[in-house]
């Protein structure tokens, strides 16, 4: 999952502690109360460190199960797509359902990595992608290995339109 809208950077430059915005917000409530059942069976949660990436989060974790595990990890705001494949891959075996938090250009990438051959259009804010692996444990992953399931986006036009 792509983090929520936010602020664009300010004179100061602080890119790291950039807040989610008033339109991040409402983009977390739509994603969040359109796909309880998809967060409730999430039993880790592997955030990026930078601000916005926890405030999306954060924001979500209500939904989510009251035994989800969680690590937030700053390596996220800046990984490769085999970095994060790596982090996958150590992810322990009794946990068969993960979130991942983070950031583009990584997790666009990492799609366009695991489906070579089609166009897969970037994630946008607050856009989720579910894959599936289809594997004994984490250690067996690799890119080929993925199926795209869904994409999950919440749109302001439909968020309006429902309220």
């Amino acid at each position: 999952m792509r983090h929520a809208d936010s602020y664009p950077t300010d004179f100061s430059g602080y890119e790291f502690e950039r807040p989610i915005s008033v339109t991040g917000l409402l983009q977390i409530e739509k994603i969040r109360s359109t796909n309880e059942q998809l967060w409730s069976e999430v039993d880790f949660v592997l955030c990026s460190g930078i601000k916005r990436a926890k405030q999306t989060f954060q924001a979500i974790y209500s939904t989510v199960r009251s035994n989800t595990k969680f690590m937030f990890d700053d390596d996220l705001a800046q990984i490769t797509p085999s970095g994060l494949l790596n982090k996958i891959e150590w992810m322990p075996a009794i946990y068969s359902k993960i979130l991942i938090v983070g950031h583009n250009p990584c997790l666009s990438q990492f799609l366009s990595t695991v489906f070579p051959n089609e166009m897969v259009p970037p994630l946008e804010t607050c856009e989720a992608a579910v894959l599936q692996a289809n594997v004994d444990s984490w250690q067996d992953v690799d890119f080929n290995r993925f199926v795209l399931v869904d994409r999950v986006h919440p749109t302001l036009e439909s968020f309006m339109s429902h309220t």
